[in-house]
């Protein structure tokens, strides 16, 4: 079973190398680069640098793009949006809201662009990070919505809507995969889409251009019983056989409460019996520094070594 980590970073190239070194020695396969807006602008150490420096630690380098737009995981600081206030996503009554739109074409542009900086430095695949339907109602959504459907979207009849969300992540997901395929064969596309999203999985499974797809059920911090995450495991596994996808999972590593380490193990535990393809932890060292951090980063992250050397023993 393949084994990674999301992982924060540095700009500074040799404190790069030391995580990856030791990533190296934990048996890593993969580690997922979390981007984010300001690192190809001000900390470009950390785009620049980490995929050679990953791969001379034997170590595979993907890139994610975290919290671009304002969207798909945190760290959330768009100078995009700041720059391009046509971008920003609208309320019903056309007032401008914190986040960009994924359905405005200016802002796929812009993360194709940025696709294309990751493929020209070296990183072998793009993860494309929990796409969720937007409440937005800004030009861009309506002209699609008026397209596809017909009429005014700020009107629309709920189930409309929902036709129209659940169309727009598939076409979003569609746009960056397939731009990723036909510029850059050489780069795997990944996809995580929430439990939340699950009617939505035969769907981007069926994207022909999307390679790997996944889910992230991160129950660390409550008190569900873990095999109710059976049922979602396996239809993951049956939309990744079904369309010719490799499977990944993530382990919940993240803002794990003190005291709910054990689950992580527990968690872990159901993910390796689905026997995905890979296994990933959502993040490297429990995310420590960061606004995501567990409460005891050090137990949390023991946690997920055990989870990972459990997989790493999964033949």
């Amino acid at each position: 079973m393949i084994t990674g980590v999301s992982y924060m970073g540095h700009h500074n190239p040799r404190h790069l190398a030391l995580d990856f070194a030791a990533m190296h020695e934990l048996g890593l396969d993969d580690v997922f680069l979390c981007l984010q807006e300001n690192d190809f602008r001000v900390f470009t150490g950390k785009v620049r640098f980490a995929p050679d420096l990953a791969r001379q630690a034997g170590i595979r380098p993907l890139a994610l793009f975290w919290g671009i737009l304002n969207l798909f995981g945190g760290g959330r600081s768009s100078q995009f949006l700041l720059e391009n206030p046509d971008t920003f996503q609208r309320d019903r009554s056309s007032n401008q809201l914190s986040a960009g739109c994924y359905v405005n074409p200016k802002s796929v542009t812009y993360i194709q662009s940025l696709i294309d900086l990751c493929a020209e430095v070296g990183y072998a695949g793009y993860f494309v990070d929990e796409p969720v339907p937007l409440n937005c109602y800004c030009p861009a959504c309506c002209e699609e919505y008026d397209e596809l459907i017909g009429g005014d979207l700020r009107r629309a009849a709920p189930a409309d809507e929902h036709q129209f969300r659940h169309h727009c992540v598939i076409q979003y997901i569609d746009s960056i995969a397939s731009y990723c395929k036909s510029h850059h064969p050489q780069m795997e596309t990944f996809c995580c889409l929430m439990p939340s999203e699950q009617s939505m999985w035969a769907d981007a499974g069926n994207i022909a251009s999307l390679d790997n797809i996944g889910t992230d059920i991160y129950w660390g911090n409550n008190d569900r019983n873990l095999v109710e995450m059976r049922p979602l495991l396996s239809d993951m596994e049956k939309q990744a056989r079904t369309h010719n996808k490799r499977h990944h999972e993530w382990l919940h590593g993240w803002a794990i409460k003190a005291g709910h380490e054990p689950r992580i193990v527990a968690m872990g535990d159901e993910l390796i019996r689905a026997r995905p393809d890979a296994l990933y932890v959502w993040a490297w060292e429990a995310q420590i520094g960061t606004y995501e951090s567990s409460e005891d980063p050090v137990s949390s992250w023991e946690a997920c070594v055990e989870v990972i050397r459990r997989a790493q023993a999964v033949s």
